[in-house]
């Protein structure tokens, strides 16, 4: 009997052991640097910064090579500065090129990621801006005291303020490091041989398109790549042969362009997609501005808004290195240069041509490139778009002092129609032949690849 009991009892002991076990909590206390979560913070310290990078870039006419290089430097701060807050996550140090290591941590301190944000951008945002005046480091500076104030309402210790300053300026500083040797400063202060046109090199780009402005950037091709190879690494097969007979494939493309109707839907699709410097911070700001719209339908929190802009922003800049590497490589004219001077004097595009050479397109690129990165976050989701809502644009056909077209609203039915649209976009606009946008999708396809396989954020 007694046998029987103990028996009993020792069944019962075993059975209720691990229900005993689970009211005691074993778990590890929380790390001192994992107090504050970086998904527990608003993504509208994020978008302050986006929102103010914009502004900078659009007040002070920055071109597209330099506004996307802006941007990419400004997903990188953000990412950088708050990766620590997100358990699992990894810093970019050793994916990017010429970013070996990350700032280090002490485990065992208090770090709140809105200051270390804040600290970070105050460093980093004014080296990224051409032409930055006082003015504008002041509201540099406002929005990083703001966003601390803000931070410190959370009833932080003094020393958590400290500490968190001190890791955000280590982090620009290793940014900086990485701003310094991409070799912007290189080509700044060097003034680039173009070559002319004239009755030998008919194929090359006309500058008297644009009489009062330089082509762009014409050595932008040397700027450091951050994920693919090089410029070089996405480069597409080479343009059509320049030809005026009225079956070659290079008349056939200008052709193409020149019979398109101008229907009241081209026209939408044409300035919907025309983002010249001063107006939307050029095509990489609209894209900016559609991840910010994106991650604003489901209100995401600052990790997320960290990982999309920083996606969005490499992927842009890289996409930008290698169209520029590969548009002063072939210096191929305009549609209107060829069809004045072959098919019609007195033709006109739908919108004004930018001051590059056509091969290949940037729109395209960032229409291809962006949309791969973007999805793997959001899904391919229906959004409507209000980048140039209420927005003034002049054109070939309606200049000044005529009354501006008033843009509204699109809407795309996914992020991939987006993109689809941006491709065609220069052809219908009359800017770009489609071999520059094809060849241009094709580029932006194998940057978006790259960078989608190349960056592991581990969240």
């Amino acid at each position: 009997m007694i046998k029987q009991i103990f028996l009993l009892l020792l069944a019962v002991f075993f059975v209720c052991m691990p229900f005993a076990c689970k009211d005691k909590d074993f778990s590890k206390p929380t790390p001192r640097y994992l107090l504050h979560k970086t998904v527990d913070y608003a993504g509208s310290l994020a978008f302050d910064w986006v929102t103010l990078t914009h502004n900078l870039i659009k007040t002070n006419n920055l071109n597209a090579p330099n506004a996307a290089r802006a941007y990419a430097y400004l997903g990188l701060t953000l990412w950088e500065s708050v990766y620590n807050g997100i358990p699992e996550a990894n810093s970019l140090a050793g994916q990017l090129q010429d970013y070996d290591s990350a700032v280090a941590i002490d485990v065992n301190t208090e770090y709140d990621w809105g200051i270390v944000l804040s600290a970070a951008m105050r460093d980093v945002l004014p080296m990224i801006i051409d032409n930055i005046n006082d003015g504008q480091r002041t509201q540099i500076n406002k929005l990083a005291d703001d966003q601390e104030a803000a931070m410190m309402e959370k009833d932080l210790l003094e020393l958590t303020r400290e500490d968190s300053k001190a890791l955000g300026k280590k982090i620009a500083l290793k940014i900086i490091d990485r701003i310094k040797v991409d070799g912007r400063d290189i080509i700044r202060n060097i003034i680039p041989s173009v070559p002319k046109r004239d009755s030998s090199y008919k194929w090359y780009y006309d500058q008297n398109v644009n009489p009062n402005t330089k082509p762009v950037e014409p050595l932008w091709g040397t700027i450091r790549t951050f994920v693919v190879k090089n410029s070089q690494a996405c480069e597409g097969a080479i343009p059509y042969v320049y030809a005026e007979l009225a079956n070659s494939p290079f008349y056939l493309d200008a052709k193409e362009v020149y019979e398109i109707p101008g229907t009241d839907d081209q026209k939408r699709i044409a300035f919907h997609w025309e983002d010249g410097p001063g107006r939307t911070s050029c095509e990489v700001g609209h894209w900016m501005n559609i991840t910010k719209q994106l991650l604003e339908l489901t209100e995401h929190n600052l990790a997320d808004c960290a990982k999309a802009f920083c996606l969005a922003g490499i992927t842009a800049s890289d996409a930008l290195c290698t169209v520029w590497y590969i548009k002063y490589t072939y210096y191929l004219l305009r549609p209107v240069t060829y069809i004045t001077e072959v098919i019609d004097g007195g033709w006109k595009p739908l919108v004004n041509t930018p001051a590059s050479p056509d091969y290949t397109s940037s729109s395209a690129a960032l229409g291809a490139a962006i949309p791969i990165v973007l999805i793997p976050l959001f899904g391919d989701v229906s959004f409507t778009d209000r980048t140039h809502l209420g927005s003034a644009l002049y054109t070939p056909i309606n200049p000044p002092p005529n009354a501006p077209f008033i843009l509204p609203e699109r809407y795309f039915a996914s992020i991939s129609k987006a993109g689809e649209e941006a491709v065609e976009s220069g052809i219908v606009g009359g800017i770009q032949f489609r071999r520059a946008c094809e060849q241009g999708r094709q580029t932006g396809q194998c940057v978006g690849n790259a960078v989608l396989a190349g960056l592991k954020f581990g969240f």
